[in-house]
């Protein structure tokens, strides 16, 4: 008796190989895609975290800010009129120092604080704690004594804008001027920061809000 041996045709394995690259295709797809995703969230969280921390920051150092008679100093600055800043700052970016009452763990009840951002990308926020500087007048600004902490990374642009009433400035001076013994009303902040990845996986975000000042008691 012969045995009658079945096998596959070569019909059969080809349909069996087109049939597993399709399968292969779409779970390669589906982990691509999963990927980007996951990618995409985590660059976004981690704007999301820079500019908190960076937005949070500032909020509390001008909800604290406060003028000192005729000493005030609240004033924002070009990269020209100043130095001593480590890492420099960006000819383009705000620069802005002001004084105030916020917890800084030394004896002095107030601190100097100076915002900027770097060539690196990276807002700074520098302070000094000195009392003799604190309570003399500050005619200019130099913080090469200052301790350095670095808020963010990945900013493209950081603009700080000085509202009062109505009327939106690019520039204030609590020292000298119209402005002198003067706080604006508010601040308008705005970030452009960058998550970190490449093409099509690089996520950009824009993040502006308006941080209103304390009413400030005419001297």
């Amino acid at each position: 008796m012969i045995k009658n041996k079945e096998g596959f045709t070569l019909i059969e394995l080809l349909i069996v190989m087109a049939l597993m690259a399709i399968l292969w295709g779409v779970a390669y797809a589906m982990f691509y895609q999963s990927k980007k995703v996951f990618s995409i969230s985590g660059n976004r969280l981690e704007m999301y975290q820079y500019a908190r921390i960076s937005l949070d920051s500032l909020s509390r150092d001008l909800k604290g800010v406060t003028l000192k008679d005729k000493t005030d100093f609240f004033k924002s600055f070009t990269t020209s009129q100043v130095s001593g800043l480590t890492p420099p700052p960006r000819d383009n970016g705000s620069i802005l120092t002001l004084l105030s009452f916020t917890p800084n763990g030394s004896s002095t009840p107030a601190t100097l604080i100076t915002y900027y951002l770097t060539n690196s990308d990276e807002i700074m926020r520098a302070e000094y704690n000195d009392t003799s500087y604190i309570y003399g007048t500050v005619s200019n600004f130099n913080p090469g004594s200052s301790t350095f902490y670095k808020l963010s990374r990945n900013t493209n642009y950081f603009s700080l804008t000085y509202v009062t009433g109505s009327t939106t400035v690019s520039s204030w001076d609590s020292t000298n001027g119209t402005t002198t013994g003067l706080l604006p009303d508010a601040v308008k902040v705005t970030l452009q920061i960058y998550g970190t990845g490449t093409g099509d996986l690089l996520e950009t975000g824009t993040f502006t809000t308006e941080i209103t000042l304390p009413s400030q008691i005419a001297q």
